[in-house]
């Protein structure tokens, strides 16, 4: 059963987490986590981040220095690499919990955690970027099920260890706001035992101290070296205007909670069942109640604040998944049998469905599909559906097998998206065709330096042999290729400060950022050294 679990783990994330994943262009704050870690690369400067040339403070490197590894180690800069670390922890994610809590909750209620952690929507969206959401989520909820797997499973101690290790990276992901849901949780189940007292003991001390050590000697390194002095301040802006209504908007405000639960769909349907468990149920329903108020709490005090965004309750899908789990497993067979043996054929529809669009987009990516392939999956997949109803019996009589029906479901959608919406998306693509003709005019490999160009999603496009500045001493030497705004190049000041340096241009070309749609000029200039 094991290895029936682990293979089921494995696959379900690599439906739904691999199919075109570097098909589509950096989206929303990509740039922001990717450019960073390349600037990292090309000065040695890991500790103080910088976007488009300028010192990015605002949030911790995690994400930065992972993109930066993940182009290291493959030796590629592309949407698929530096969006791989974000899939990876995805992975890393769900096989803790299915092992972290297979002594206390039982193997099949910690398959099916496992299973919802891979499958609710907000994962899977955040999951698939390369963004800090998907990394602070991930941490946290390792920290936490191994808090929970391994104190119930006799290991305390090294309990209080891992969890201080994986919430400190989960801070230096983002921030402190996954202590919130952390520590409700902890001091909730601490309370239902009557051990509050353990957080006075040495473990516990440890286990902080341990926690200041993954993301302190980051930040005092920073505040050394950042050159502006405002590391401090700016970190406690970005706390503090959480709390105010600087980024107040009435409309966002009051959709942030059902987004919340969109987050956490097709799984937030059985939310009522968390309330419906019977009390005497397996022998832990002080525990389950703990994590349910503690959980509850931590989401409704970061959902009212005025500035507060739906991605912020993401953390809380993880306690939610183990509630979920667990609830559908505490309900009655019989009752899941009764919802579920109607769709017995249509489920069985949606698994056949999903290995066509599989087998088409591993065989045949393009955006049309490949009409013979269709057909020899269909046909294969059809006879083992088929092989399955008749010879297995196979009946839906248990939560785990709805569990794996909605599973099932998931996959289908996402791999309809990768492999019919995504390539046709990429039809409508703007930066990577724009990246395109800058290299038409300079060449492929030519270094191509950025000056105030500022935050943009285009220049990661333009690979390793892009540089961002914001000052001209920072130009590699010898300079040949420069973009910059074209209302810069007007000023006369900056005209001459650029000619003095790089001598006069041979050539310029007019270009248009495809975004924001402003002028830009790309100059060439000639290789000679130049005095200056």
């Amino acid at each position: 059963m094991r290895y029936f679990h682990l293979l089921a783990i494995l696959v379900t994330w690599a439906a739904l987490y691999l199919p075109a994943l570097g098909t589509r262009e950096l989206q929303g704050e990509e740039a922001r986590r990717v450019l960073p870690g390349r600037t990292m690369l090309q000065t040695g400067e890991f500790m103080v981040p910088r976007s488009g040339g300028q010192i990015y403070n605002r949030k911790p490197p995690l994400v930065n220095w992972a993109s930066a590894a993940a182009i290291t180690i493959t030796g590629r800069m592309d949407e698929w690499t530096v969006r791989l670390p974000s899939v990876l922890m995805m992975l890393a994610l769900a096989l803790t919990s299915y092992y972290a809590l297979r002594t206390w909750l039982g193997k099949d209620i910690s398959f099916l955690t496992a299973l919802i952690l891979l499958t609710n929507i907000g994962f899977i969206e955040k999951g698939r970027l390369i963004e800090i959401e998907a990394l602070y989520y991930t941490l946290y909820g390792i920290a936490l099920v191994l808090w929970l797997g391994l104190r119930y499973n006799g290991s305390p101690t090294t309990a209080w260890l891992l969890c201080g290790v994986f919430s400190g990276l989960a801070f230096l992901a983002k921030g402190p706001p996954h202590l919130l849901y952390l520590y409700l949780i902890i001091i909730a189940i601490l309370k239902a035992e009557g051990k509050l007292k353990e957080l006075l003991r040495w473990q516990h001390l440890a286990s902080l101290a341990l926690f200041f050590l993954m993301w302190l000697p980051w930040a005092l390194i920073n505040m050394g070296r950042n050159p502006q002095k405002d590391s401090t301040n700016e970190w406690s802006e970005q706390i503090t205007h959480r709390l105010g209504f600087i980024e107040f908007d009435f409309v966002n405000y009051a959709l942030q909670i059902p987004q919340s639960f969109v987050n956490f769909l097709p799984w937030a349907l059985f939310i009522p069942l968390w309330f419906l468990v019977p009390k005497a149920e397996s022998g832990r329903p002080t525990l389950i109640r703990a994590i349910k108020y503690g959980t509850l709490i931590g989401f409704f005090l970061i959902a009212v604040l005025p500035s507060s965004r739906p991605r912020f309750m993401l953390p809380c899908n993880v306690s939610a998944a183990i509630l979920t789990a667990h609830a559908l497993y505490a309900i009655a067979p019989d009752w899941i049998a009764r919802i579920s043996t109607p769709w017995r054929w249509v489920c069985w529809l949606v698994a056949f469905a999903a290995t066509c669009l599989l087998v088409n987009g591993v065989l045949h990516p393009e955006p049309d599909f490949h009409l013979p392939t269709v057909a020899l999956a269909a046909v294969f997949s059809l006879g083992v559906v088929l092989y399955l109803l008749k010879v297995r019996n196979v009946n839906p009589t248990s939560p785990r097998r709805l569990a794996l029906y909605l599973v099932l479901g998931m996959m289908t959608l996402a791999s309809a998206f990768a492999t019919v919406v995504v390539p046709r998306v990429v039809q409508h693509d703007e930066l990577r065709p724009f990246a395109a003709y800058i290299h038409s005019l300079t060449g492929p490999g030519e270094t191509i330096v950025l000056y105030r160009v500022g935050e943009n999603m285009w220049p990661f496009y333009l690979g390793m042999g892009c540089i961002e500045i914001t000052d001209l001493k920072l130009r590699p030497r010898p300079t040949r290729w420069m973009i910059l705004p074209q209302t810069l190049w007007q000023e006369e000041r900056i005209r001459t400060a650029i000619v003095d340096r790089l001598r006069t241009p041979l050539a310029q070309h007019a270009l248009i950022d495809p975004i924001r749609e402003t002028p830009l000029v790309l100059l060439e200039f000639s290789l000679e050294p130049n005095a200056n």
